[in-house]
């Protein structure tokens, strides 16, 4: 079913950018060095899109005790040498992007400095003109305060805006927020993203091309 939508609001990390599939194999190999061993439902209805503060937090319960000091930047560290050499965006969002003609936005869990460094590297920064950071916000995902922000931006009623996402808290956040969602199911579970609120899911950017009506 075609959507009906005067603004797009997109998540960036696994719908603009494909680092979610690494960033949580650095996690999970982390975790594990650790003793903290996640199956892959935990790693993506627990962690996957949520911030890292979060995670950290999520993680220290499951594990019952405090992660080494230096975790978080050497997860941080990780993640970057991993990005410099393989950062891409995902198949097929240039040429969506190229196609939609109503306003636009980005909102993501990730801090600015993380935003902007993968949004300029994939040469996306001045589509994304108009893009929020969880410093941007009191709460991040799964609270709705990020779409909130971008709807406000642009000037468009929150239940005309339609949410691009893949995490279960970003379909939280988007939901929340009183927007459609549509969650880019290529490599995390449809029912999963139906179960937390996604209107419609779809595997390759050419279906979300469909579900635009471009």
């Amino acid at each position: 079913m075609t959507q009906v939508y005067k603004a797009i609001i997109f998540d960036c990390d696994g719908v603009i950018v494909d680092t979610e599939s690494v960033s949580n194999k650095i996690l999970k190999t982390m975790l594990s060095e650790c003793g903290l061993e996640l199956d892959d439902d935990t790693l993506h209805s627990q962690f996957t899109g949520f911030t890292n503060k979060q995670n950290l937090t999520n993680a220290e319960k499951l594990l019952g005790k405090p992660l080494p000091t230096n975790f978080d930047a050497d997860y941080r560290q990780r993640f970057h040498d991993a990005m410099e050499q393989n950062l891409q965006p995902i198949d097929g969002v240039q040429s969506l992007l190229g196609k939609i003609t109503v306003p636009i936005a980005m909102a993501t869990n990730a801090r600015r400095e993380e935003m902007d460094y993968k949004l300029h590297k994939i040469q996306l920064a001045d589509r994304f003109s108009t893009r929020f950071c969880v410093e941007d916000v009191e709460h991040g995902k799964p609270a709705p305060d990020l779409y909130l922000k971008a709807a406000a931006a642009l000037a468009i009623d929150p239940k005309d805006c339609l949410v691009i996402e893949d995490s279960v808290a970003g379909i939280t956040a988007g939901r929340a927020a009183g927007m459609r969602v549509l969650a880019f199911s290529e490599t995390l579970d449809a029912d999963m993203q139906l179960a937390a609120g996604a209107t419609e899911c779809f595997k390759t950017m050419k279906e979300l091309e469909g579900l635009l009506g471009l």
